[in-house]
């Protein structure tokens, strides 16, 4: 790979988002109340589009890093499958708000307990939204999905190693 298509990431910054998206989806879920799912959602719309304005992106760079509270975790990855896994988390979280909306909360609250399951999942090392990009860039898709993993030795999806 080049070194305009792959760069170092920090995988702390990834897993403190993962952390605030379990807490987030938790805490609508726990208090049947859809206002934390419409913060996700614009975060996830900030963190797949314009990522330097995410607002967990911003907490991590600004507070978390600094303050030492989490040490950084380099590897070297494309964040371009992230970013699309946060638009696979937008786009999620608009279709339970829109389920619930439709009156069918019980269909809502279903997927939100999904999303909180596959953000424990990739929290552990394997994500949905990186293993599609994958997917996508191995079917020929050009453009955005033109990037391959950096580690061929992980299945699809799995964090590289260090």
């Amino acid at each position: 790979m080049t070194a305009d298509t792959t760069n170092y990431v920090d995988h702390a910054e990834i897993k403190m988002g993962q952390i605030l998206t379990i807490a987030f989806t938790a805490t609508a879920l726990v208090l049947q109340n859809t206002l934390p799912l419409m913060i996700l959602g614009v975060v996830f719309l900030l963190s797949g589009t314009v990522r330097m304005l995410s607002p967990f992106s911003m907490l991590y760079r600004w507070v978390i890093k600094p303050g030492g509270i989490m040490k950084s975790d380099y590897r070297l990855d494309n964040i371009q499958p992230h970013k699309f896994g946060q638009l696979v988390g937008a786009v999620t979280v608009v279709i339970s708000l829109v389920c619930m909306q439709l009156g069918y909360p019980m269909v809502g609250w279903g997927i939100a307990v999904v999303l909180i399951i596959l953000t424990v999942v990739s929290y552990a090392g394997w994500c949905i939204g990186c293993f599609i990009y994958y997917q996508l860039n191995r079917i020929g898709m050009g453009g955005f999905f033109k990037h391959s993993p950096t580690d061929k030795s992980k299945i699809m999806g799995m964090r590289p190693g260090k």
